[in-house]
């Protein structure tokens, strides 16, 4: 009978070092995997990025068309006239003055009658966080 040329060990070292060998490669499985997992979500991600700034143009674009739209010349007498960028603000009005002594003295009355409305409702406030204490 020929004889095994393979030595099997019968300590445990073998089998440590097969299970280190086999935990090792579990790892770099998992690291080959996590690679090609960020190497998929950045080209993703680039693609995303591509995709946003071409829907941008095409937003500007469309915005910029819907603006001459909207300052198109409408009528014969406008065909001359250059568009502005932007529509003047107009001043604020200020108001006038009241000098009619009844209307004065309805418009004091009318705070003095907000006022101690605020006042009574204050009070009525302050008087219920004093009784829940």
């Amino acid at each position: 009978m020929p004889r095994n040329t393979s030595r099997v060990s019968s300590t445990g070292r073998g089998r440590r070092r097969n299970a280190r060998g086999s935990e090792a490669g579990a790892v770099v499985t998992q690291i080959t995997q996590l690679v090609a997992a960020t190497e998929a979500l950045q080209r993703e991600n680039r693609e995303l990025a591509e995709a946003n700034v071409r829907l941008r143009a095409e937003l500007t674009e469309i915005g910029s068309a819907l603006g001459r739209l909207a300052k198109a010349p409408r009528g014969r007498g406008r065909r001359g006239a250059a568009p502005s960028a932007l529509p003047e603000a107009k001043p604020r009005q200020t108001r006038k003055r009241i000098t009619d002594p009844e209307q004065l003295e309805r418009r004091r009355a009318a705070l003095a009658k907000a006022r101690a409305a605020r006042a009574e409702k204050l009070a009525a406030a302050r008087g219920a966080v004093a009784a829940s204490q």
